[in-house]
This record gives C-alpha cells, sequence and structure tokens, in this order.
C-alpha cells in the first residue's frame, strides 16, 4: 500500500474514550510538562559528553493540505465526532467540534521540537524493545535504567497535550545510520464505514498510525513538516500538529526550563533555543534577571550558584554514593533546597529544614550509584521520593536512606546558619516601628549591666501566636545516632513559623459585644466580691492557678528585635487589640517539634519608665490600652538568637 494512516481495530475488545490518562496527566500545565519531558529525554540520549545538548523549540504553519494524508485523518477526526455523538458524550464532542474546525482550516499551527548531539531514537527496523518502538508504539514501557530520567513511560503523553488534534509527528536521524518517519494520531474509538452498512464497520482501537505499510511500519526516511527546515545530524525531531498556541506558551517554556535545567544550562550542558531566543550558560544571568518574577524559584537558586559566599560541599553515603551539596545564606531566600539528578535535573524543593534561617540550597546526585538508587523512589511525574515504590530495597530501608540524606542537609544548613545574624529583618507590616529608637539608659535599671543599652540594632524572627499549622523553631544540633524526624511537608508550601512576624486577627467571642476594657469589671476588690478596694486580682495573681481567668487579647502588630546579642537583651514594641486593666507577655522559644518557656531575668518599661514584675517565662503588664503602642526590653536567659512566640493575655475577672 501507499504511504498513508491506518487506525487499527479493536477486534471486539476494549473502546478508548477522550479521557486517555498519560494525555490527562499533563494537561494542568501543558508547556511546562513539554519542556521537562522533552529536555529530560534529550539529555538520557546525549551523545558527545564534552558538548552540551541543543534543543530547539520553534513555531510555525503549514497548509492543511501539506499534511501527510490530510484527507484519511480528517474522515477519522469526523468519524470519531459522529460515533461519540450517538454516544452524547458531551466532552468528546465539545473536542472534536473544535478539531473538525481546527483540521478544516486552511493553515494549521505546528510545533517543532529538535534535539542535536543525540544519539536519536535507535532501532527503527525493530519490531520491539527499542528506543523508537518504546517511544511511537509502546504504553507503559521504558527501556531507561540506572541513573537515565524516565522509567514509566508516561512522558511520551507530554507533547500530546499540546495537541488540538492529538497528532504529532516524529522525525530521526540516529548514530546507526537509520533514519525514520511516523505520524500517531491518538484519537478515541470510532466506527470505520464501508460501503453501505454503518453498522459492518469494525470499530478501531483509538490510536492511528502514518505509516508506510499494513504492519504500521515506519518510512524509512527523516522527513521534515517545516518548510524552513531539514535534518542533517544525529537527532530526533516532533512535530506536535494543531499546536494550541496561546499568547504565554514561550515564557512557560523558558520558565520551566529555568526551574528545572537550571544547573544543567549552567553547566554547558544544555542549550535552548526558543523561536530563536537561546538559553545558555554565556547568557543565563541575564535571562534569569529577566524572568525572576516569574521563575522566582531559579532566582533563588542561581544566586547559588553564582554567589561567592556559597559553602560548596561533597559528602559520601558508604554503599550509596555521593551528594555535593551547595548552601548559601543570605537574606531573603525561599528557605529550600533543590534536589536534582546528576544531569542537572530538578526532582523537587525540599523544605521543612529550617524555619529560622533564610538560605537556599542545591543538593545533587553526583554518581551513577546514588542516582539509581533514588530513581527507584520516583513517581511518575518525577517529581517526589516515594520509598514504597523502590524495587530493590525493602520501603523501611528506603525511607532510611531518604532520611539520613534529609538529615544530613539539615545538619549542614544548621550548622552554617547559626551564627549568622541578618541585620535589618523588617517585619512585615511593622514598617511604622523601624525608627522606634527612643531608648533610655538602662545602665541602673537593668541589673548585672555595665553599659547602656546600643541603640545599634538587628531583628530576630518572631511569632505571633495563632491556630495554625507547621513546625516552630530553634535549630537544634544532630547527632549521628539521632532519629530524623518525620518530615512534615514537601510539597513547598510556605506554612512553616519562624519566617516573619504578622498581625494577629485572634478575638474571643465572649467579649465581642462589651465595650469598654475589652472585658469589664465589677466595683469590688476582689473578683465576686464587692469590697471597696481597688485590686482587681488577688494577691498571687501572677501565679499559674491564675491562668484559669487569663484570656488572649491578641496584638495588632508586633517587632522584636535585639539592642545587645552578647548581653542577651531585646526590645518588643506591639500594639493590644484589645484592653485590660491588667495581663501579661508571656515568651516561649520556639523549638522545632515544640515551643520552649524562656526565662526572663528582668524587664523595663521604656514608655513609663518602670520596672516589671517578671516570673519564668511571662512580663506582668498595667493598664494595656487597645490600640496603644508599648515598648520595653528584657534580658533573656538564653545565650543565642532564636525564634520566638510572644502572646498578650489580659485577665478576665
Amino acid at each position: 500500500m501507499a504511504n498513508g494512516w491506518i487506525f487499527p481495530g479493536n477486534n471486539f475488545g476494549s473502546v478508548t474514550g477522550i479521557n486517555e490518562p498519560g494525555i490527562e496527566t499533563f494537561k494542568g500545565a501543558p508547556y511546562r510538562s513539554l519542556a521537562r519531558e522533552i529536555c529530560q529525554n534529550s539529555m538520557d540520549a546525549r551523545n558527545d559528553r564534552s558538548k552540551p545538548v541543543t534543543i530547539e523549540f520553534s513555531s510555525f504553519t503549514i497548509a492543511n493540505k501539506e499534511i501527510p494524508d490530510s484527507e484519511n485523518l480528517h474522515g477519522a477526526i469526523i468519524s470519531c465526532l459522529e460515533f461519540w455523538t450517538e454516544q452524547n458524550n458531551t466532552k468528546t464532542i465539545d473536542f472534536f467540534k473544535k478539531a473538525k474546525g481546527i483540521i478544516e482550516n486552511k493553515s494549521i499551527n505546528v510545533l517543532r521540537v529538535s534535539d542535536f548531539n543525540t544519539k536519536g531514537l535507535q532501532g527503527s527496523d525493530k519490531e520491539f524493545n527499542t528506543a523508537w518502538h518504546n517511544l511511537v508504539k509502546a504504553s507503559g514501557v521504558s527501556d531507561k535504567e540506572g541513573s537515565a530520567g524516565g522509567s514509566f513511560g508516561i512522558g511520551k503523553s507530554a507533547p500530546f497535550a499540546c495537541s488540538n488534534l492529538r497528532t504529532l509527528f516524529y522525525a530521526t536521524k540516529d548514530i546507526d545510520g537509520l533514519s525514520a518517519f511516523q505520524g500517531i494520531a491518538r484519537l478515541v474509538s470510532f466506527r470505520t464505514k464501508k460501503t453501505f452498512e454503518r453498522d459492518s464497520g469494525n470499530i478501531t482501537s483509538g490510536t492511528g498510525y502514518y505509516s508506510s505499510d499494513k504492519k504500521n511500519n515506519p518510512l524509512k526516511k527523516c522527513i521534515s513538516l517545516d518548510p524552513l527546515y531539514a535534518r542533517n545530524k544525529f537527532g530526533t525531531d516532533i512535530f506536535i500538529l494543531g499546536f494550541n498556541k496561546s499568547d504565554d506558551w514561550k515564557s512557560e517554556i523558558i520558565t520551566s526550563v529555568l526551574d528545572e535545567f537550571l544547573i544543567a544550562i549552567f553547566n554547558n550542558e544544555l542549550v535552548i533555543k526558543i523561536d530563536g531566543s537561546v538559553i545558555d550558560a554565556g547568557n543565563l544571568g541575564a535571562i534569569i534577571e529577566k524572568y525572576k518574577d516569574q521563575a522566582k524559584i531559579a532566582y533563588n537558586y542561581y544566586q547559588v550558584l553564582t554567589d561567592a559566599n556559597s559553602s560548596i560541599l561533597e559528602h559520601e553515603f558508604p554503599n550509596l554514593g555521593t551528594i555535593e551539596l551547595r548552601i548559601l545564606i543570605k537574606q531573603g531566600l525561599h528557605r529550600k533546597v533543590m534536589m536534582c539528578r546528576g544531569n542537572g535535573m530538578k526532582l523537587f524543593d525540599k523544605a521543612n529544614i529550617s524555619s529560622s534561617i533564610q538560605f537556599a540550597g542545591i543538593c545533587t546526585l553526583k554518581d551513577d550509584r546514588i542516582n539509581a538508587y533514588f530513581r527507584e523512589m520516583e513517581n511518575p511525574q518525577h517529581n517526589a521520593w516515594e520509598p514504597e515504590r523502590h524495587s530493590t530495597d525493602s520501603k523501611t530501608r528506603a525511607k532510611a536512606n531518604m532520611s539520613m540524606l534529609y538529615k544530613y542537609i539539615k545538619k549542614e544548613v544548621i550548622e552554617r546558619g547559626k551564627n549568622i545574624t541578618i541585620d535589618e529583618m523588617d517585619v512585615e507590616g511593622m514598617g511604622e516601628f523601624f525608627a522606634d529608637t527612643e531608648f533610655v539608659n538602662t545602665e541602673s535599671k537593668i541589673e548585672n549591666e555595665g553599659e547602656s543599652i546600643n541603640t545599634k540594632t538587628s531583628d530576630i524572627e518572631i511569632n505571633v501566636t495563632k491556630p495554625t499549622k507547621g513546625q516552630m523553631g530553634v535549630e537544634k544540633e544532630f547527632s549521628d545516632d539521632m532519629e530524623y524526624p518525620d518530615e512534615i511537608d514537601d510539597t513547598g508550601d510556605e506554612s512553616e513559623y519562624g519566617g516573619f512576624g504578622s498581625k494577629d486577627q485572634h478575638d474571643d467571642k465572649p467579649n465581642e459585644t462589651h465595650e469598654g476594657t475589652g472585658f469589664g469589671s465589677g466595683e469590688g476588690d476582689n473578683p465576686g466580691t464587692n469590697g471597696s478596694g481597688e485590686n482587681l486580682f488577688g494577691a498571687d495573681y501572677d501565679n499559674s492557678e491564675d491562668e484559669s481567668n487569663a484570656r488572649k487579647i491578641g496584638t495588632m502588630s508586633v517587632r522584636l528585635f535585639v539592642t545587645k546579642k552578647y548581653k542577651n537583651v531585646y526590645n518588643l514594641t506591639f500594639v493590644p487589640q484589645k484592653s485590660s486593666k491588667k495581663g501579661y507577655l508571656q515568651i516561649h522559644l520556639s523549638g522545632e517539634q515544640n515551643k520552649v518557656s524562656a526565662t526572663i531575668l528582668n524587664a523595663f518599661d521604656l514608655t513609663d519608665k518602670t520596672h516589671l514584675r517578671c516570673k519564668g517565662n511571662k512580663i506582668y503588664l498595667n493598664n494595656i490600652q487597645k490600640k496603644q503602642k508599648n515598648s520595653i526590653i528584657f534580658h533573656l536567659a538564653y545565650g543565642e538568637e532564636c525564634s520566638m512566640e510572644v502572646t498578650l493575655y489580659g485577665y478576665s475577672s
């Protein structure tokens, strides 16, 4: 037969619908998924290790009559629409109405994706278990092993998610001297039409092939659909027919490449071309700067790669392999570590490492052994490790090795960050207090102080208590036999404590309708009595048993900063959300797993110029006024800067 489209029958078997799982996997972010999967596959097929892989994304249009055997492809789309109209399947009908309009248009959008310095798709002359066969015909099959990227065989579906016709053409010239060309249309099952009786037609399997014969073999030549392009070097071309060309497709691909393959580009192992624009090691810095708002994560990691203050460590795990860890401690960084393969492809961002140290890091699996081990734990999207997936090791052992790696990363981050103080960290929303430097000489106020308070300040981190989830923490040292804590969240969610202070919106329902101090009081001198005194509390009001009468009254704004680092003296400025005649501030050190009570040695009210009573982690206050700024200094019995949790209470009776 002449070259043409063939849609094999299903032999009275299963019927394929529109919700093809592989394609649906990538529809949420089609351009980003396309870039990720294409770059991964091309880098795995790298030919000359001394040169980078080059990948080119080029959009163009062709006349519909230039599509190979366009008449039969058009007929298949019409048949899909008719068959599923009978089934009254709205989603399928809508898709093929749109597809019909596209293929009947005079010109059709196409995206060409070409790679260079690769081996090409080898084995196009064989029937089974070759790179060509596994990509073009096999389902759920991958021949990649060891440290190679894809291992589930579903990445091949990513280009189809970018096609409004679900149709691709593959062309290759491989290092063995073979050339091949074939089309794949992953449509839906439909009834093939015969002479008269419609019901006499077969039902197709849903996938069609533009082939050279009835066995669906490829054409033995490398054909280009792009009139301005012809392949003359080893590599592979993919032509995405009916390309879903949105206004932001280029920026989406650029952002994906920066986020996922920053290391590969930086190390001159990958070059990207997009409609004439080039991203390579030479101009990476300029590209990152241009796209830093869209590629914020990549912007963090680029600083790790280029800042002279970055620490570069290499560590070998016995019987597992070697990693390289880069760490940069710097204000404004996002507190995550990029976990990536040895080829420079990112897997995921590891969070929950430190809530108080501002840093970014890059962990690269260096050798083939450790790459192969952790590849066994990758999910199908290649963006998480799941120990239960490991095929050569037990779940328990795989989880232990994963935790060992995380523990090492955490230890090194803490080691490098614990002695670094980041000056002038502005707490979000607290700018109005930034210039508040009216400190008094407390030489006679703070016990055991031999000099006045230094007005030069550096902010520390603060947490204002409110119902929320996450970890809070000062950092802890890890011994080699210490069990690594269970992970809370690897999704990159910024829900952890220890960053910046924020407004406390807490409100106590029993006081919603009360006007006045926020709690009200009788005229007696003790709760529940009618004496003539003015004391709202018993003689031991600061004892713990009276906490049952205390209620959180919240703060509208808080700022906490160290004024004498080596003397452990802190300045706390806050604005109460409610009023109370008496109350107290409670200070906790924020730990990774729980909070620890602070010990306050003494405190002084900078507003009233009076000493404040302290007990344990409480500082007792008088005349708390709603919306009125308060400034106090206190001496903390703790030798290092740390995250703190501050809670304001007032007495309700």
